[in-house]
């Protein structure tokens, strides 16, 4: 389940740009002996959580030194609502970063106090939120924009474009696993084992 939650986060850490055989072969030997090396019982879980957290961890030092009066998340959802421009909308933010819609109205609220965004209904549809970017809010975006480019370059350091199809391949493959499998069914034959005195303390 944690690699549930990790994986649902990835959306807003790694857009990176990445080749003889030999170099093929090193890589895969590489990554071989590095699944061989994990441990069954952790996974592949830490890995991606040591990564995200490194990434969150340079983006938020990045932005103190700067003075951007925002959190990582705030930046992602202002991105996104001008990246999408007129088919912004609440419903639309909620899935792109697996959230509830409870925890995706927090967020915008925040933004609409801030004045980075406006927040109405949509002309004929009573159901959906239009969001929009102030004057404010588009030109904070464009300001800021440069440097999040600078900050995600770190991440693309030797990393060629071949290297990044294969990661979002296996990340996305992962992501499939889980959305696909009936957890349920597919546990029931791997039932820990609980001894006597466990059973007593149930």
């Amino acid at each position: 389940f944690a690699s549930l939650k990790i994986l649902g986060k990835v959306w807003f850490v790694v857009v990176i740009c990445f080749v003889s055989c030999e170099t093929k072969l090193v890589k895969f030997s590489y990554f071989y002996i590095l699944f061989k090396k994990m441990d069954s019982s952790k996974g592949f879980g830490q890995y991606l959580d040591r990564t995200v957290k490194r990434i969150q961890l340079a983006y938020q030092k990045a932005f103190k030194e700067k003075n951007i009066k925002l959190t990582i998340e705030q930046w992602v959802f202002l991105q996104q609502i001008y990246d999408l421009g007129d088919a912004a909308s609440q419903r639309e933010l909620t899935n792109l970063n697996f959230r509830t819609r409870a925890t995706t109205s927090k967020m915008i609220i925040k933004l609409v106090e801030k004045g980075y965004i406006t927040r109405s209904l949509f002309e004929g549809d009573f159901k959906r939120y239009k969001l929009e970017l102030t004057a404010h809010g588009r030109s904070l975006i464009e300001e800021l924009l440069p440097f999040i480019k600078e900050l995600r370059a770190i991440g693309y350091k030797d990393i060629n474009e071949a290297d990044f199809q294969v990661f979002l391949t296996v990340l996305n493959q992962i992501w499939r696993n889980y959305a696909q499998v009936n957890l349920t069914n597919s546990l029931s034959n791997h039932k820990p084992h609980v001894s006597a005195s466990e059973q007593g303390d149930i």
